[in-house]
């Protein structure tokens, strides 16, 4: 976060409650002790400092991008805890218009830190000292960007509690539209952990704020905030108060409050904005305005009423620009409404740091090309695009699509089913077949470029095309007009990818990008979303079977097929299509068996269970492990296609309805059946009769054996560190585990990785599930674990 070099800096009472420091501060104190911190970050400028902690400018060395990172600089429990709450909050509460954490970690003195985006521009503070009130569209627009920010926030229980203008940044935009981030979570009020961050999590304990103590600053708080929990009428307070703010230069005085026109008769203040400021800083909360989602509401009806033909925020005369769906250096995406097609669109705008860039400017053209020229259900179609290398403001409009990107299900909690993955999977690979049979490469298939829709069936939507490659069957296969000769065309650069964790062995080895690398990143997308875990990066995977034993053989296959680390024997595009296919037709035969063991019939109940597939006793006879690759042709209609059961799941229905006909009562049981898409093992029960087991008695000259002895709480922790130290491997670094014990415990009551994947909690867990110890005393502690 930064500010232009000859920002003002607001004075400690320039403005009305105004911080007597600010996070864009630019006097200099120094600089931290370290100058790469994690191996990463190299530390430039200081670009603020407070009371507790510093920001400084660095450059990430790994990614060559620009960042900055807040480091926490006095010592203190509590200032700790809240420092390290904060960064799990931003870790975790994703939305275009708040602050996002890169990255965690400490210093060589272990002083925490967090690495933050970079947000050109100043906090409305400072906008307002230098240019004074501003017009009430702009604020209006502003509110309603934070609104959805809290809103989002509210969603999971969180507080901010310090909504106020010196927390609202303003960032330079594509569109000349007002674009703003929420900063500063480090006073916020955190509900219930388990909705911010699902799975077992137990965050350190913060100092609860005693009754009668307020905690924010005067004036953007509400008078009963010393009496009462916090609740989103803190929020919804603040904001009132920053509109007024905004809109006058001044803080409402209450209780003599006195509309927004009297300060500035000149302000063109219409009556239902005057009425719904006035109703957010309510003497009375009852009167007040009660949840961030309810302001979104009433701010988004007073720009649709007041918008004008000539408006700023008109996008090329046609686009209404409704709300951020995201926004980074090289462009801005936002829901748009097309006036003149009277169709709601995702609008992506090129940003002015990027279109000073040829190469960027590339990309972008680019991405519309693919978007035009490959069709597929899982790609969006383009509406429109305006991508000259000489345009001021290049744009693409395409189909607006619904969905949750896919990490942001699996931080919150959401794994998918086999159904849902097989579903998905034939999407997404069958996008990429589209994409590979015009020589495109994708090479950035990752959990933030798929959507996920789970509303009725399954959808996925593969999204940004900015760093696709052009194979010279590209230019065979599509018609131009203008034929771009082989001198002429451009090979781009990565991008750094080839560092992510995404991007397959090859690619990480240097030998780069093939149409099989975009398979390896599919699958590993996929099993991260049916398992939890991440696959390792050498050596053969776990199967997916062996983590949820109901995926089917044919699923585990599949994704397995994809996690082949030579890409000479990895499956392609069109060979995965075929191995979902297979697993969609071993799914509905699954179903249909377990429908048929479902039904109370007196035939059924007459049948040996064996007969019909259904659970039963273990066989004596051993298993005969057979497999067999899936070469189910891609034309062959499947289940989830048809709505019926098809090929193997027709044997199966007949074995069983020949079963029930002529099995006779009283007979030896049936052979075991089991199908694996393409053999059929047949496992024969012992004929002999099974006698029941006997009891065990113990002798009467037995003796008790003496229990164990239990180690130290220290010593048994110790005895898991090999495999704690392999979770923070998994989760890429330093890793705090947070331990509770209660008085006289021998286990733990919890323990939580804090801001991690689930993947890795559920690491932690497995690691520590069996630490037994003696008996000790209640308490709470936190442990450190690198690789």
């Amino acid at each position: 976060m930064t500010t232009p070099p000859d920002a003002p800096t607001p004075s400690p009472t320039a403005l009305p409650g105004a911080h007597r420091w600010t996070l864009f501060t630019l006097a200099h104190e120094g600089s931290p002790s370290t100058a790469v911190l994690g191996g990463r970050f190299e530390v430039g400028e200081l670009l603020g400092s407070g009371a507790s902690s510093c920001v400084y400018a660095c450059r990430d060395l790994e990614l060559q991008s620009m960042a900055a990172i807040k480091l926490l600089k006095v010592e203190g429990t509590e200032e700790r805890q809240r420092f390290v709450a904060e960064a799990r909050l931003l870790a975790n509460l994703r939305h275009p218009n708040v602050v996002q954490v890169l990255a965690v970690g400490e210093t060589d003195t272990k002083a925490p830190f967090m690495v933050l985006e970079l947000l050109q521009g100043q906090n409305l503070d400072q906008r307002l000292l230098a240019e004074g009130p501003m017009p009430w569209r702009e604020a209006v627009e502003i509110a309603a960007q934070v609104a959805g920010a809290l809103a989002a926030m509210h969603a999971v229980g969180v507080i901010h509690r310090d909504v106020k203008s010196n927390n609202i940044v303003q960032v330079k935009s594509a569109t000349g539209r007002p674009l703003v981030k929420l900063i500063d979570l480090g006073i916020a009020k955190v509900e219930d952990w388990q909705r911010v961050q699902p799975g077992n999590f137990d965050p350190v304990p913060r100092h609860q704020t005693e009754v009668g103590k307020i905690v924010g600053t005067p004036g953007f708080y509400p008078p009963e905030a010393a009496l009462v929990p916090p609740n989103p009428r803190f929020d919804t307070f603040g904001l009132g108060a920053t509109i007024y703010l905004l809109c006058t230069g001044k803080l409402p005085d209450l209780p003599n409050y006195r509309p927004m026109r009297e300060h500035q008769p000149k302000g063109g203040f219409p009556d239902d904005l005057e009425a719904l400021v006035a109703a957010a800083v309510a003497v009375l909360p009852e009167d007040g305005i009660g949840t961030a989602a309810e302001f979104l509401h009433r701010l988004d009806a007073l720009r649709v009423v007041h918008v004008e033909d000539s408006s700023p925020f008109l996008f090329e005369g046609c686009y209404e620009l409704i709300e951020a769906l995201g926004s980074g250096a090289k462009a801005e995406v936002y829901r748009a409404y097309h006036r003149d097609a009277a169709c709601y669109v995702a609008l992506k705008i090129l940003s002015e740091k990027s279109c000073a860039s040829r190469e960027e400017r590339i990309r972008f053209a680019r991405e519309a090309r693919v978007l035009q020229h490959v069709r597929h259900a899982a790609i969006p179609e383009l509406v429109e695009c305006r991508t000259s290398l000489t345009r001021k403001r290049p744009y693409i409009a395409m189909a607006l699509r619904r969905g949750k990107p896919a990490k942001d299900l699996h931080f919150g909690g959401t794994l998918l089913t086999s159904a849902d993955v097989i579903a998905l999977g034939r999407q997404l690979a069958g996008a990429l077949e589209a994409l590979h049979s015009r020589g495109i490469l994708y090479r950035d298939v990752h959990g933030y470029n798929v959507l996920i829709d789970l509303a009725r069936e399954p959808k996925a939507t593969l999204i940004d095309f900015g760093m696709v490659e052009f194979e010279d069957k590209f230019y065979a296969t599509v018609d131009q007009r203008y034929p771009t000769k082989p001198e002429e065309r451009v090979k781009l650069g990565t991008g750094g990818l080839e560092k992510l964790e995404f991007a397959a062995p090859e690619v990480r080895s240097g030998k780069g990008w093939s149409a099989k690398s975009d398979v390896y990143s599919l699958g590993r997308l996929l099993y991260v979303s049916l398992t939890g875990k991440v696959p390792a990066k050498v050596g053969v995977p776990t199967s997916p079977k062996m983590l949820v034993p109901s995926c089917p053989r044919a699923l585990a296959s599949a994704l397995l097929a994809c996690l082949v680390e030579d890409p000479r024997e990895r499956v392609d595009a069109t060979g995965l299509l075929a191995r979902f296919d297979a697993a969609a037709d071993e799914l509905a035969e699954d179903e249909m068996a377990d429908e048929v063991c479902d039904e109370k019939t007196p035939e059924r109940e007459a049948t040996p269970s064996r007969a019909l597939g259904c659970d039963a006793a273990p066989s004596s006879a051993p298993a005969v492990a057979l497999s067999s690759p899936p070469s189910t042709p891609r034309s062959k209609p499947s289940a989830r296609r048809s709505g019926v059961w098809v090929g193997g799941g027709l044997a199966v229905l007949g074995m069983i309805v020949l079963g029930i006909i002529w099995w006779p009562a009283g007979s030896s049981p049936l052979p075991q059946v089991t199908t694996d898409r393409h053999v059929t093992v047949a496992q024969v029960a012992d004929p002999q009769p099974q006698t029941q087991p006997q009891p065990l008695t113990m002798p009467q000259t037995a003796t008790a054996t003496a229990p164990p002895v239990l180690p130290t709480m220290r010593v048994a922790l110790d005895s898991a560190a090999g495999e704690l130290r392999r979770c923070s491997d998994l989760a890429g670094g330093l890793l705090f585990v947070d331990f509770k014990v209660e008085a006289e415990a021998s286990e733990f009551a919890s323990v939580a990785a804090g801001r991690v994947p689930e993947a890795v909690n559920r690491c932690v867990q497995e690691a520590t599930r069996s630490i037994r110890f003696q008996p000790t005393a209640a308490q709470i502690f936190t442990e450190e674990y690198t690789p």
